[in-house]
């Protein structure tokens, strides 16, 4: 942060999970983190400007998300920038700004909230601190009791951690919600956190299906690298695998990290049904429709999954294998980037395209040593 009356970055931006144990002099249970994006607010320099070293903190109960927002500085210009009118929109619609009155309202909640929605699954993952924990999956729509007035407040989290994120509109019934708590057990009182949630929409496919899009997918930083996102994401997929109405499902601009994910966990489900035994390139059209027909991914994530897998078990010292399956990437991706290859001239575009298959090559030895 700033320590004279210039710009404060975003890491002078605190959020703050409150379980509410009820000691109000202990806050060795708060968990603390920083935002990864404000541009939403404060511009693409993501700065504030006029402030001695400021701190804004925003608090939320861990369970129900009732929210409180302060600030604090040594001093301040006169011109300064005026934080709370240029974040109102983005935060929770009945945030507070006292303290003493948010701490009541947290213990209250951490004894009386319950997640809304349906239950759907729950699971255990061992991690210290969490032996009387388990996860929980709800099912919901804006339709679902307490959910609207819920998800505006949640919806904050998308601007903070998901870049390019924008609000949805909570007035269309179609969309669908998936939420993840933490149910945690002591002394015979069970308290509820909120771990994230993912937003679907789904689309008309002729002639009497829908292909699922996933929107935003979001699990808070305090839970991540944990397998959260994974159990999420395989939730997802297997449901959507069991509905007769859905045909595809899709995402909407993916982000690295997520690519990532849905990376892993395809390859890993296609792999334990045995799509890929004794696979050997070329891999034929026909084959890959078929298989993104049936697992109900779109052509192109089938083919990725199919390079990934043929990769894995390619020996390079054999120059045919080798060369079948760099023909296998190269089809793929001249076909994706035909518009903008064929602005090229020949020798150019030949260039251009093996330095595509060398980066999409490095990127799958990545993602494979991750599996």
């Amino acid at each position: 942060m700033a320590d004279n009356y210039g710009s404060v970055e975003r890491d002078g931006l605190k959020i703050k999970a409150a379980p509410g144990t009820g000691d109000d002099e202990d806050e060795q249970d708060i968990i603390e983190f920083n935002p990864l994006y404000t541009y939403p607010m404060f511009g693409e320099q993501e700065q504030i400007f006029g402030y001695k070293d400021l701190v804004i903190n925003l608090e939320f109960a861990s369970g129900s998300l009732t929210s409180c927002f302060s600030m604090g500085y040594k001093d301040k210009k006169p011109t300064a920038d005026k934080i709370y009118t240029t974040m109102k929109d983005f935060l929770p619609h009945d945030i507070i700004d006292n303290h003493d009155l948010f701490t009541q309202i947290a213990q209250r909640d951490y004894n009386e909230f319950r997640p809304m929605g349906t239950k759907v699954a729950e699971y255990r993952i061992a991690r210290e601190g969490a032996e009387n924990s388990v996860f929980e999956f709800y099912q919901a729509t804006f339709e679902t009791p307490r959910f609207l007035e819920y998800h505006k407040r949640l919806q904050c989290f998308a601007i903070f951690f998901i870049e390019g994120a924008s609000f949805i509109e909570d007035t269309d019934n179609k969309w669908e919600i998936r939420l993840l708590f933490e149910r945690v057990s002591e002394n015979g009182q069970e308290t509820y956190n909120f771990v994230g949630y993912c937003t679907m929409y789904p689309y008309y496919y002729y002639p009497e299906h829908i292909r699922m899009r996933i929107s935003q997918f979001l699990i808070l930083p305090p839970y991540q690298q944990q397998g959260h996102g994974s159990r999420l994401y395989q939730l997802l997929y297997n449901d959507f695998c069991s509905r007769k109405d859905v045909l595809e499902m899709t995402v909407e601009d993916p982000n690295d990290e997520f690519s990532d994910l849905r990376d892993k966990n395809d390859v890993r489900h296609l792999t334990v049904q045995g799509v890929f035994k004794d696979i050997r390139a070329p891999i034929t059209n026909e084959t890959i429709l078929k298989v993104a027909k049936e697992h109900k991914l779109t052509k192109r994530q089938a083919s990725r999954c199919f390079e990934m897998a043929l990769l894995r078990n390619l020996d390079k010292r054999n120059k045919a294998q080798y060369k079948a399956f760099r023909l296998q990437v190269k089809q793929r991706l001249y076909k994706h980037n035909a518009e903008a290859l064929a602005t090229l001239d020949k020798a150019d575009r030949i260039e251009k395209l093996q330095e595509t298959f060398l980066s999409v090559e490095e990127d799958y030895h990545r993602l494979l040593a991750l599996l």
